[in-house]
């Protein structure tokens, strides 16, 4: 599995990193950091690792966040990945995250998150769930540390009778590798409930046919994921979003976005 970890060497990376050491202990996983260092003016790395940038005024700024971001990587301990590398990028976080991020480029997009509440979250939301917005990456969150974590039951929420609808190459390999039951939403509302015939043709149809799952006819809001995980404690939680534009976000966060946010449960959002 190859996996990107944005980092800022903050305590929420370290929580990332732990995630994806568990992820490795089940599946091979080949797994590049990244660090981004904020800049207003166009900046690169040369071949020999030197900055080159078209404002003189902010060389030896760049120059010393990048010797600090090289620290930042020496200290992490990178024992269990298949392979490991490392990167640095320059520009505005969620933005070269996002570019960086194209189909197929990475299996699973990791990223700690302190989440975003109250005006912050009406604004601008976090770095995460503006990632969570336009990658094209699933995107496996977290706000806390996980390093005893199982995965023995995944929430999936997925509207499974949409055309077109997908399961990530990634998430198959958790569930399958862990041993997951999959418990599902999928529906907008309880008369539109999916029958668990469809539910099992859904997923033969995606190689999962093996997994044991359920499905549930509770409507999709942030309230009734939150009351079922406080009611089963689920182990993850997997929103497939749709990506949003400018104008509506200020106007109408997504389930997907809300929980990002808000909840202290690994979070997987994927475009599907």
């Amino acid at each position: 599995m190859k996996i990107l970890l944005p980092t800022d060497f903050s305590q929420q990376s370290d929580h990332a990193i732990t995630l994806a050491r568990r992820i490795a202990t089940k599946v091979p996983v080949d797994l590049e950091l990244l660090h981004i260092i904020p800049c207003r003016t166009e900046a690169r790395l040369n071949e020999k690792g030197e900055v080159e940038v078209e404002e003189d005024s902010v060389q030896g700024y760049l120059d010393a966040q990048v010797k600090a971001a090289q620290k930042g990587f020496e200290m992490y301990k990178t024992d269990g990945f298949a392979s490991v590398k490392t990167s640095i990028e320059f520009g505005p976080i969620a933005s070269t995250i996002i570019f960086k991020t194209p189909v197929g480029a990475y299996d699973l997009l990791i990223m700690g998150t302190k989440g975003a509440f109250g005006l912050k979250e009406f604004l601008s939301g976090s770095s995460t769930q503006q990632v969570v917005r336009g990658s094209q990456t699933p995107v496996l969150s977290l706000m806390c540390d996980r390093s005893d974590w199982q995965i023995n039951n995944i929430l999936l929420i997925h509207q499974l009778d949409r055309p077109n609808a997908q399961i990530p190459d990634a998430l198959k390999a958790l569930a399958l590798s862990f041993g997951a039951t999959l418990h599902i939403f999928s529906n907008n509302h309880p008369s539109e409930a999916v029958s668990e015939e469809k539910m099992k043709e859904f997923l033969g149809q995606q190689g999962l046919e093996g997994i044991q799952a359920k499905i549930y006819p509770n409507g999709i809001s942030e309230k009734a994921i939150v009351q079922f995980d406080q009611q089963f404690s689920m182990d993850m939680i997997a929103v497939a979003t749709e990506g949003r534009s400018s104008l509506s976000q200020i106007f109408q966060s997504s389930v997907a976005e809300k929980l990002v946010n808000h909840m202290y449960k690994p979070i997987l959002t994927f475009h599907g």
